[in-house]
């Protein structure tokens, strides 16, 4: 896909790189598939061929996980099949579909088959909230029960659909939780979808959008915290994290240090973080890997490694925080032509979930690109790896 965006725009390798900030060589590398891409450098050949990030990560990482097939269509379905269209069945029921939802949450922080489970789950969790608030329409107390739900539901799918490289679908999640957290009246709820929504942002290289998003958040929020408890602290904290990505990707990376060894730190330091709340894993270890994605975001490998020595990923409950953070590192060795740690990294995430090699396309091309390199001394171990993920046939 780089190759194709800059034939099109009639660009040379040496100009996307100049304006790229990186070298001739490495754009051919890549091109190539010799070598994969962090997503901060993603980022800037994106910004230099005037696309979107997504558009090069456009390409589904398996045929069986082709977003048009029916384990992502059918969560496709579910968000586009509107209130008037659903069809006549029993009602659901609001703390039924709630406990669900829950149980949905917890499978995605912790299962190894985190994906399969909520692909499953997904399409019918957003279908009956929908149906809920349908079915209490006019009358204002249930109405707000349903809609907390169907915010709950739709905050789960968007970060679903944002690891499934549907990020069209996730900003249509997104933009649904908010409007329904809204009708909560419930600041809590009117928080996390302001978080949420703000993750969208991120993910779609819209970072001033998800700065704005996350300052109205906390200042919507503010006045929620004197008689608030963890679950506040939780919100409000990730905010703060949310806001610290967002000024990184906007070049003020000192700024982003600044709001997570001060605010963001002061406030994980108050939070038992094995609690967990919404899902956010937030306190002092998310704050340190949030540190530690500063340093990649700013393309510094070396200082991304020296956060990660002192990060203990046994205190994270989230499948999705270690892994994303390991993801993270593996890139960096790779970035410093330490392919056997990068590999380590990669087998690390494995036991995590496996699963994260079966859909993160980013992931996969590492692994790809690794066997095409790798060294006599550990070939086999990457082959082996490729091979159970059905990376290289």
């Amino acid at each position: 896909m780089i190759r194709h965006q800059r034939e099109r725009l009639g660009m040379s390798t040496t100009g996307l790189a100049t304006q790229a900030g990186c070298t001739t060589r490495h754009i051919e590398l890549l091109e190539q598939g010799k070598r994969t891409p962090s997503l901060p450098l993603l980022r800037e050949i994106a910004k230099v061929l005037g696309v979107r990030t997504a558009v090069l990560l456009g390409e589904s990482p398996r045929d069986d996980h082709d977003p048009g097939r029916p384990q992502v269509g059918a969560i496709e379905r579910a968000v586009f099949t509107y209130k008037t269209l659903t069809p006549d069945a029993e009602p659901p029921d609001v703390e039924q579909v709630a406990e669900r939802i829950s149980a949905a949450r917890d499978a995605w922080m912790s299962s190894h088959n985190r994906y399969s489970i909520l692909m499953r789950e997904a399409p019918l969790l957003i279908s009956d909230a929908e149906r809920l608030v349908l079915d209490n329409d006019g009358r204002p107390d249930a109405r707000r029960a349903a809609c907390r739900v169907a915010a709950d539901a739709y905050i789960l799918a968007r970060g679903v659909l944002k690891h499934l490289g549907r990020v069209d679908l996730a900003h249509l999640a997104a933009d649904r939780a908010m409007r329904y957290a809204e009708e909560t009246e419930d600041p809590l709820m009117v928080a996390w979808a302001h978080w949420n929504l703000g993750q969208s942002m991120l993910s779609d290289d819209m970072h001033e959008v998800a700065y704005d998003v996350a300052r109205q958040g906390m200042e919507v929020f503010e006045p929620a915290l004197a008689d608030g408890d963890d679950r506040h602290l939780s919100i409000y904290g990730a905010l703060h994290l949310l806001a610290a990505i967002s000024v990184t990707r906007g070049g003020d990376d000192q700024r982003a240090r600044d709001l997570l060894r001060g605010p963001a730190l002061s406030i994980a330091r108050r939070i038992d973080e094995q609690g967990n709340h919404f899902g956010l894993a937030y306190g002092p270890t998310n704050v340190a890997i949030h540190m530690a994605t500063i340093e990649c975001e700013k393309r510094r490998p070396a200082a991304a490694l020296q956060v990660a020595d002192d990060i203990d990923l046994t205190r994270i409950p989230s499948v999705e925080r270690r892994t994303t953070h390991l993801s993270q590192i593996a890139r960096a060795c790779e970035d410093l032509g330490e392919d056997a740690a990068s590999l380590v990294y990669l087998l690390r995430i494995e036991r995590e979930c496996p699963e994260e090699l079966d859909y993160k396309r980013l992931l996969r091309e590492m692994v790809r690109a690794l066997a095409r390199r790798a060294r006599p001394s550990w070939a086999p171990e990457v082959r082996y790896l490729a091979k159970r993920h059905r990376i290289m046939q």
